[in-house]
């Protein structure tokens, strides 16, 4: 079971206290149905029923405040793992190599981290209700066997046989559970599609279309499903329902013909027996939240299972700071696709980056320029070659302070509003920046905050600039960053603000189209269907 497992693993040192109090709970309503029964063989004792009727009260409330007590405790102390769990995964994807990570996908990471367990986070209280039903099955049974050994034989035969149905739709319930929770996952990745690519399926109709078909089938499929669940269900609710009734039947009927037994110790049984149909209502009911929980954690653990475990390899810190030159060394990264035809190399490549210059990375699309840079940045995991730091090679424990020399703009890069990761703020540097960025009119600082990230394309790619140089790393990555610039500013990029980042001591690489300005580089390197050339004395083309 994927639930215990995740549970046990996380939760279970906090969870024993709950498991003791839903016991507690349990025998405390075993005492109102002894009560009971005690009344009901003291109809004609004043004083006797007198008694039996405080310690029902008394019963009652403490019933009422050990299961208040209980029920809070456990939302505190499962919210609080599930909390480990969030960050546990996040920490586990921040570890991982980039190309695990986008394997796995960063929307069903996404998904693990908020939905699936949201929806653990919605089902472990009536769980742990579900546990305390049947701690408290357990103890009528013992108070039945009291009663009577051969009533208690009966009950438990009847539920044998009964659970032998109930389990076989349970089985069924699961299955179905599982096919639901990946149409409905399927449905979510292909609906936010649609929203993703509005304008164009508002210019394409026959996509629009296409699209809207591809969610009805799905739709319709996860009705049938769904459908399929609920009949399945009312299957499952009513095998539990005939099991109950049989064994309360087996009482009443069977046990005065198997042995003589008095009317008051078939009566009593039989409102033993009766006393645990409410716990096994409060069961039969719970388990869709339990087979949702579990599909939610089977999900959690597969996501989990595929990303590295973060203490793994632990760093260890290493001050690069001071480098002079960053290089690679051999280094070669292949792109695993479907099959020999879909895989891609980059490399062998050995270059050498030195400090305070800028270089310009150029080549065609799919010529390997992003792969190369996140080679450069460490993200890549070579399968050959190293990465070395003035002439030493970075080992992996020190991947991660070497990660830190570099700030970056991806192309697709996400612009958010708060700055994490910063330095100081209050010495006029932001204030500078807003205005080499000519942006200071659109936003502001509030606090370690953007005031808004509601700009158009160009300016939002700015605005991503800022952060990095916030950060204040000795080298930036660009990587096409002037090509969703307006031709002025991209012409203010090339010729004041790399001259400018280059004056202050920043080493810039940049990936580029921009022929007609590859003289503001110091060196170029020409990718070329996986290999890197050194181009000499870079110049703009006529």
């Amino acid at each position: 079971m994927d639930l215990w497992r995740l549970l046990r693993r996380d939760a279970l040192r906090r969870l024993k206290p709950l498991l003791l109090l839903a016991f507690l709970t349990a025998a405390v309503n075993l005492t109102l149905l002894t009560s009971i029964n005690g009344a009901l063989l003291s109809l004609q004792d004043g004083p006797t029923l007198e008694r039996l009727l405080l310690v029902f009260l008394l019963s009652a409330f403490l019933w009422r405040f050990v299961q208040n007590w209980l029920m809070s405790v456990a939302s505190k102390r499962i919210q609080a793992a599930l909390g480990a769990l969030r960050m546990g995964l996040l920490r586990r994807a921040l570890a991982a190599e980039l190309p695990e990570v986008m394997a796995v996908g960063p929307a069903r990471i996404a998904a693990a981290a908020g939905a699936e367990l949201q929806l653990l986070s919605q089902a472990v209280p009536t769980l742990v209700i579900s546990f305390q039903s049947v701690a408290a099955i357990l103890l009528c049974l013992l108070y039945l066997a009291s009663l009577s050994g051969l009533a208690v034989m009966i009950v438990l035969g009847v539920l044998m046989l009964g659970g032998v149905v109930v389990a076989r739709c349970a089985m069924r319930l699961e299955a179905l559970a599982e096919e639901i929770h990946g149409i409905e996952t399927d449905l979510t990745e292909r609906s936010d599609h649609i929203l993703k690519t509005l304008r164009e399926c508002k210019l394409n109709r026959r996509r629009r279309d296409d699209a809207l078909a591809d969610i009805a089938a799905g739709t319709e499929g996860l009705r049938q499903d769904r459908h399929a669940f609920a009949v399945q269900y009312s299957r499952y609710f009513m095998a539990n329902e005939l099991t109950y009734y049989f064994a309360l039947a087996g009482i009443v009927f069977l046990l005065p013909a198997l042995a003589a037994t008095d009317v008051a110790t078939v009566v009593l049984a039989a409102h033993a027996a009766a006393f645990i149909a409410y716990p096994v209502i409060t069961i039969v009911t719970s388990y869709p939240s339990y087979l949702g929980a579990e599909t939610a954690a089977r999900a959690y653990l597969a996501i989990e299972e595929r990303l590295a475990d973060p203490r793994r390899g632990a760093a260890v810190a290493t001050d690069f700071s001071g480098f002079h030159t960053l290089a690679l060394e051999d280094l070669t990264f292949r792109h695993a696709g479907r099959g020999a035809a879909g895989s891609f190399t980059v490399g062998p490549v050995t270059l050498a980056v030195e400090r305070g210059t800028v270089v310009f990375v150029t080549g065609h699309n799919g010529s390997g320029k992003s792969t190369l840079i996140h080679m450069l940045l460490g993200l890549y995991p070579a399968q050959r070659g190293a990465l070395a730091v003035d002439g030493a090679s970075v080992p992996p424990e020190a991947m991660a302070s070497y990660r830190d020399l570099f700030s970056v703009v991806f192309s697709d890069s996400h612009v958010t509003r708060q700055l994490h990761g910063v330095g100081d703020l209050e010495d006029g540097f932001a204030e500078e920046l807003l205005d080499l960025l000519e942006i200071g009119d659109k936003v502001a600082l509030d606090g370690r905050a953007f005031t808004t990230v509601d700009l158009s394309q160009g300016q939002r790619k700015r605005l991503a600039l800022m952060a990095a140089l916030l950060e204040r790393k000795p080298v930036l990555v660009l990587d096409e960053w002037a090509a969703d610039q307006s031709p002025y500013f991209r012409r203010k990029f090339y010729r004041e603000i790399l001259p400018w980042m280059k004056a202050r001591g920043i080493t810039v690489i940049a990936v580029t189209h921009d022929d007609a300005y590859f003289d503001a580089a110091d060196v170029q390197l020409q990718v070329e269907r996986g290999s890197v050339l050194r181009l000499p004395n870079p110049v703009p083309v006529a």
